[in-house]
């Protein structure tokens, strides 16, 4: 009667390893061979307590995992953020706007003629030379301002 080899334990291959990680590599199952080599033959490590080691290093690593993907998450949340505000400010170009000059305060009117996104994420239109926060924006007019032309009208 012929037997093979338990699932993939036979041939030298490595059972340990997955697709992300090796755990021949994991510094806790290196730190884990360490103690088990050195450990006194009298008092050997309470199986207990190896146990509840190795529980708390995987839900270490899956809270990490878990940091990880929300960090992911919030990244390709603010840059939908971004895209929609620049979206919205796409729209306005050529446009003529009221705004709210932070400078000094007042309300002034002004053509919209660019849109980006300053360091710090918020969304800046250009208008009469100068960045504004889409924020500061406070009427969208109807119909835009006279184009200056340079040569005569026939």
């Amino acid at each position: 009667m012929e037997t093979t080899g338990i699932g993939g334990a036979s041939g030298g291959a490595n059972i340990f390893a997955t697709k992300r990680t090796k755990y021949a590599e994991n510094p806790f199952l290196k730190l884990l061979i360490t103690q088990l080599r050195a450990q006194s033959p009298l008092d050997p490590v309470d199986n207990g307590s190896m146990m509840t080691q190795m529980s708390q290093l995987s839900s270490m690593e899956q809270q990490k995992e878990l940091n990880d993907n929300l960090l992911n998450l919030l990244q390709f949340q603010g840059a939908l953020a971004r895209m929609n505000g620049l979206s919205q400010g796409a729209s306005m170009i050529g446009k003529q706007v009221e705004f709210i000059d932070g400078e000094k305060g007042t309300r002034k009117k002004g053509v919209v003629e660019s849109v980006s996104v300053n360091e710090q994420g918020e969304i800046m239109l250009r208008i009469q030379g100068k960045d504004h926060p889409l924020a500061s924006v406070v009427a969208i007019l109807a119909g835009r301002t006279p184009k200056k032309s340079g040569g005569s009208s026939k």
